[in-house]
């Protein structure tokens, strides 16, 4: 199997939320006191690895549970590399485990420097991640897919990697870290209400399918919503710069998608979500550049 076909089997493309997550811990922590180049770039390492195994060990495990087969409407959007790339299941898992032991040898490394936190914050990823779709929580099949998303994404990652650089906790980065970890939970929101119909017949529970299509969509609006406001209320208490605000240049599109969502839920749901976390993280980790730079 081709080195090219791995790499399309880890998503790569849905790694921009994970720089995302890693730059706005990165900026934070410039802010507050400076940055280390090699712990920034190990932390970015293994958390894109973190993510490339998260990926695949729900690949595996849907298609072993049988909620992902060939007719699934993933197999529709993208070619599913234990149906459609012609991976055995034993080899895949067995990448799986590399991964997951790559992520585990980069903590471990970095739990030297900065201690014993750093091997709780790693848990805790790791735990979500597996048990994503792993007996015997399965919290994706049960309605916990997005609130652990939205954990992992933001205070996990963010505050995991200010941590790392600064060796400090701090409640104010994950409450920051919450509107991109917000964000990033819609996609998983989004993907399930498209797929809401299949994800029923298939015998799973997601969010979606508990509380239907409709009462998803004004979530999904909320949530959205949420994402804004809980930034402009930490620029009014002065937990974030001003210069924040620049993410309001991407309060069109976010609009544009709320219309659209009305409408109908898209085909493309998950990728236009995903690209508004993009440029939402850019966004703001931009202003926080800038505020810095200027001090404001």
């Amino acid at each position: 199997m081709s080195l090219r076909v791995w790499f399309y089997s880890t998503r790569p493309w849905s790694f921009v939320m994970t720089v995302v997550s890693v730059g706005l811990g990165g900026v934070l922590a410039y802010a507050k006191n400076g940055l280390d180049p090699l712990l920034f770039m190990l932390t970015l390492i293994g958390l894109i690895a973190f993510h490339a195994a998260t990926n695949m060990a729900n690949d595996y495990f849907d298609v072993k549970h049988r909620v992902d087969t060939i007719a699934a409407p993933t197999a529709k959007y993208r070619q599913h590399p234990l149906l459609s790339l012609g991976i055995s299941a034993k080899t895949f898992a067995s990448v799986v485990a590399g991964l997951y032991a790559f992520v585990l040898s980069i903590a471990t490394y970095i739990a030297f420097i900065r201690g014993l936190i750093v091997v709780a914050f790693t848990v805790a990823g790791l735990f979500f991640s597996y048990f994503y779709t792993a007996k015997p929580l399965l919290l994706k099949y049960r309605a916990l897919g997005e609130p652990s998303v939205i954990l992992v994404w933001g205070p996990l990652m963010t505050g995991g990697t200010y941590y790392v650089l600064t060796g400090q906790i701090d409640v104010q980065v994950m409450a920051i870290s919450l509107p991109v970890g917000i964000l990033v939970g819609l996609v998983v929101f989004a993907n399930n209400i498209r797929d809401i119909d299949y994800d029923a017949s298939a015998g799973i529970r997601t969010l979606a399918i508990i509380l239907g299509k409709q009462r998803s969509v004004k979530l999904y609006i909320a949530m959205l919503s949420s994402a804004y406001i809980i930034t402009a209320l930490m620029i009014v208490v002065r937990t974030l710069t001003p210069m924040a605000f620049l993410t309001l240049l991407t309060l069109p599109r976010a609009i544009k998608i709320i219309n659209l969502f009305r409408r109908e839920v898209p085909d493309a749901a998950d990728p236009i979500t995903a690209q508004l976390t993009m440029q939402f993280g850019i966004a703001l980790i931009i202003g926080i550049i800038v505020g810095s730079l200027i001090g404001f």
